[in-house]
């Protein structure tokens, strides 16, 4: 005890309880911070319990205290003072026993924690409303909630030197490849942080091409896209303190597919993913092109709106290049405020003042009206986008394509987009495909990256049956 209190010298929530027989010797202690413990709970059950085994008796034991601790509980045995502090800093309690040379623990968590509900970063019109918490017990219990099955398992591993960061490794252990749960638990293994506070410090360790502008792992709030991924053969990375889980491996495509999906009608769920597609272009290349076009080529554009196009432009002090970059900057703080402001005031600052700004700026005759037309438009196409990392990944890549657009026209453009295209085909997500290809032996399972077959014919878990004719067809294929 002497010990222990040196460990947690000026800390004003550490605590010690103690127990005395009828004679008045000291018989156990149990050391606690009180901040973090439920001391309800361990004034009303372990307290008044163990006093009450002690008092009952003449003569108590170490024995007798211990049987009286044990039928309250999980209990843990503790034979090193670094595993004190580590049950101590987890909520737990630790029983110091007079006459013995091991101490136990057991966790009664207190803190407060956020109640479940709809995740604000993936709202759905149709399905589940629950999401994940910062709580790691109470996101696994929202698991196993929606997969009943003794196949799931889990391992923890414990990051950070300070922190201590719980983080979990969750997996169906039929539908799993071993060769990347693997390589998940060697890189998890190798991360060295002093703390680990949320998720993204760990997706930001462990991907393949840390350098890449593309997020390679999909982070989630949502327990029904775990499951659906975990039925996948994925694996998922649960981390203490955070509600984000990762997805690993993914690709390029689970990044523009929300969950609701799954919930649609087929033939409409297509329609929205080509819709993506579409918008996905727009807010890459969206300003490129028009600076290209109206620069470079105007032959290309049909007479009429080429007169347009001119007759607006006339008057205008600044290039198109720099009417497009004023635009995208604007565009970019105004989005920017809208996040850091209440959220009342939030969607007011960023409709509002787009619309007065644009108006402003061509009334000015700063800007012409069709690029404000083009701005905007690329400013709502990159909203479609359902994943916010790929969504600021193409707006971080549209300000070396108007560079480049502005300087060489469309066959610059071409060039930089094929670049983009060379870079996704070379990105690797735990040895998968970041970007899937199309094979004559396999196009339905490349197809359902794409587009979303009616439920009879969609594969329902990674080891599906009706893929194995197909699969023993592509192995003989590589044997020979």
């Amino acid at each position: 005890m002497s010990n222990l209190e040196q460990m947690y010298v000026d800390n004003n929530y550490f605590r010690f309880q103690h127990f005395d027989s009828k004679q008045g010797k000291r018989l156990a202690a149990v050391a606690y911070l009180s901040v973090i413990v439920n001391q309800q709970t361990l004034n009303k059950q372990f307290v008044r319990k163990i006093n009450e085994d002690i008092l009952a008796q003449e003569n108590p034991t170490a024995e007798s205290i211990l049987v009286s601790l044990r039928s309250l509980g999980i209990v843990t045995e503790i034979d090193e003072m670094g595993m004190v502090a580590d049950m101590i800093s987890d909520a737990g309690i630790v029983i110091f026993i007079e006459g013995l040379t091991v101490c136990y623990g057991i966790g009664i968590p207190g803190y407060e924690t956020r109640a479940v509900d709809q995740p604000s970063s993936e709202i759905n019109v149709r399905g589940p409303r629950e999401g994940f918490t910062e709580d790691l017990k109470v996101n696994m219990g929202l698991v196993y909630r929606r997969m009943k099955t003794t196949k799931l398992k889990s391992k923890i591993f414990v990051l950070g030197r300070e922190s201590q960061t719980k983080v979990m490794v969750v997996y169906l252990d039929d539908q799993v490849d071993a060769s990347v749960l693997r390589e998940v638990e060697e890189r998890i293994e190798s991360v060295k942080l002093n703390i680990v506070v949320d998720s993204a410090q760990i997706e930001e360790w462990i991907q393949d091409s840390p350098y890449s502008p593309f997020p390679q792992i999909m982070n989630t709030e949502r327990p029904d896209r775990v499951v659906t991924a975990l039925n996948l053969g994925k694996v998922i990375i649960f981390t203490d303190g955070s509600p984000n889980a990762l997805i690993a491996p993914s690709t390029f495509t689970d990044f523009l597919h929300p969950s609701e999906d799954l919930y649609e009608k087929f033939y409409f769920a297509n329609f929205l993913r080509l819709l993506r597609m579409l918008t996905l272009l727009i807010s890459l290349c969206g300003p490129s092109l028009y600076i290209a076009l109206t620069t470079f080529h105007l032959e290309m554009i049909p007479t009429p709106l080429m007169l347009t196009f001119l007759s607006t432009k006339a008057g205008i002090p600044f290039p198109t290049f720099l009417e497009a970059l004023i635009m995208e900057v604007a565009f970019e703080i105004l989005r920017e405020a809208s996040i850091r402001l209440p959220r009342t005031v939030g969607q007011s600052v960023s409709i509002v003042g787009a619309l007065i700004i644009g108006e402003a700026a061509v009334q000015s005759g700063i800007i012409s009206r069709p690029m404000v037309i083009v701005v905007a438009m690329t400013g709502i196409a990159s909203f479609t986008i359902p994943s916010f990392n790929t969504a600021i990944t193409l707006r971080l890549l549209r300000f070396p394509l108007i560079f480049i657009a502005a300087w060489t026209g469309v066959l610059g453009l071409a060039l930089g987009m094929f670049a983009i295209v060379l870079h996704l085909c070379s990105l690797r997500s735990f040895g998968k495909l970041y970007l899937p290809t199309f094979n004559s032996h396999r196009w339905k399972d490349v197809t359902e990256h794409y587009l979303l077959l009616p439920i009879k014919h969609r594969r329902q878990s990674k080891n599906d049956t009706s893929y194995a004719s197909m699969e023993g067809q592509v192995r003989e294929h590589e044997d020979h």
